[in-house]
């Protein structure tokens, strides 16, 4: 089965779990040969990957047609245990919510071990009212003796992408005097609640407990966490849905120092829409034209994708996971022909967990990050967790330094042939200087991988 196969799958199989209605209409004998045929691929199963629209009759059909009697009887048990999941949830109160986090766990990590008579008891015993991700997390390794992570576990975190805490403030428009945000909060009294808006509205996501997004309550303690991850926009730069924006007002003089923040709605026609709190002590939505002086910047942030973890060697593996974030075949090549320089000897044999040093400073892996940059903890990151942190600053990376490369944007570098990727990506990117000599070894390289994977 193909990538692109398994992830389609996966995402009518999810609209299966999460949407109401197509659940009722579907029936589980749907949903269970799904899971069947998705298994093997869903290391990693994201809610909510988005609405779809679902030929029910047609789809019930098909799968049928294709069901042996043994599937037929797989399907039948993974349905029960779903009814069952659900119906001893809700007899102990829990929430839809928690309902869904629970078939996601059956589906995504628990499925092999459903066996056990007490497997669904267990299962539900791991769920508390008002309880944290992270203590749900502990509590399924505990008792099934796995070894869940956070990142693995994001898929009940989320609701439909980017953007989805665009969707939570988008529900709070109106609300005057933040009484319900700085309470949430701690506070006993009022107090300038712009940020604290936006970390409720995160919260409201699972983005806090996932360390997706920041609690603060001063405008430079967000600005600053986004800038220790690298995962800063200039303000000049555009945004994204659901990246969050901070303000310097003129005012107080265009000073460098954050006055004011909020969260990105949408950009059209170079206009920058905001939902904010505290915004004459309401919530309310505003616009901005890109590059607005008062814009200080933007933090930003990727949620986890939903995507089987990838195999083979690690330039293949590199491969998989940039062609899995959208990048065409001449950018993906572009980027591995750089890897190939720095980790690779200019081979596709890369060392991605090589370390080396450079006047007193320590540099780790696929593409030699500083480690004096990096989040805490990324020596010894999987080439997973590497490409994700590369797809996670590159955007910055390119907004930032573009100059180094003729003022080159995000966009053109998307669209970029072989060639003109690796060097962009070289000069933008690693800017590891004697440009006269890497330009050509790097762009050689990124041909070499094209011919290698392109097909």
């Amino acid at each position: 089965m193909s990538f692109s196969v398994g992830a389609a799958l996966k995402k009518v199989g999810v609209s299966l779990l999460t949407d109401k209605k197509v659940l009722k209409w579907a029936g589980g004998i749907v949903l269970g040969a799904l899971i069947i045929i998705m298994i093997p691929f869903a290391v990693i199963i994201s809610l909510g990957t988005g609405q779809i629209k679902i030929d029910t009759e047609g789809l019930i059909a098909a799968v049928k047609a294709e069901l042996s009697a043994d599937d037929m009887a797989k399907s039948e048990q993974i349905d029960k245990i779903l009814s069952q999941i659900a119906e001893k949830m809700k007899a102990k109160k829990f929430t839809d919510e928690q309902i869904q986090k629970a078939h996601m766990l059956y589906m995504g990590a628990l499925y092999e071990k459903a066996d056990d008579p007490k497997f669904v008891d267990n299962l539900v015993s791991c769920f508390k009212a008002k309880q944290s991700d992270a203590d749900l997390i502990n509590a399924v390794n505990k008792k099934f003796g796995t070894n869940l992570t956070k990142d693995a576990f994001n898929y009940s975190l989320s609701l439909g992408g980017d953007s989805d805490i665009v969707k939570v403030a988008k529900k709070e428009l109106g609300n005057a005097g933040g009484e319900k945000y700085w309470r949430w909060y701690g506070f006993p009294s009022r107090v300038e609640w712009c940020c604290i808006f936006v970390s409720w509205c995160a919260n409201q996501c699972g983005y806090l407990d996932s360390g997706l997004v920041p609690r603060y309550s001063v405008v430079d303690d967000g600005a600053d966490w986004f800038r220790a991850k690298n995962q800063w926009l200039p303000g000049s730069a555009t945004p994204s849905p659901g990246n969050i924006i901070f303000f310097d007002w003129e005012y107080d003089g265009l000073d460098g120092n954050g006055d004011h923040t909020g969260i990105v709605e949408k950009v059209e026609n170079g206009i920058v829409y905001t939902i904010e709190g505290n915004s004459g002590d309401a919530v309310r939505q505003n616009q901005f034209a890109v590059g607005h002086k008062e814009i200080l910047g933007y933090g930003q942030f990727k949620q986890p994708q939903a995507q089987a973890v990838a195999s083979g060697d690690a330039a293949t593996q590199v491969w998989t996971y940039l062609k899995g974030y959208g990048y065409s075949d001449s950018v993906a090549a572009g980027i591995i022909g750089n890897m190939m320089r720095e980790c690779g000897g200019d081979t596709l044999d890369l060392d991605w967990d090589i370390v080396g040093h450079f006047n007193g400073d320590e540099f780790y892996g696929l593409c030699q990050w500083c480690l004096e940059y990096t989040p805490s903890g990324f020596k010894g990151a999987s080439i997973q967790k590497q490409c994700e942190y590369l797809h996670q600053t590159i955007q910055s990376a390119f907004a930032t330094y573009g100059g180094n490369y003729n003022g080159i944007t995000y966009t053109q570098f998307l669209a970029s042939d072989t060639r003109t990727a690796a060097i962009a990506f070289e000069r933008v990117y690693e800017r590891c200087g004697d440009y006269a000599n890497e330009d050509s070894r790097r762009a050689d390289n990124a041909e070499v991988a094209y011919s290698k994977f392109h097909k």
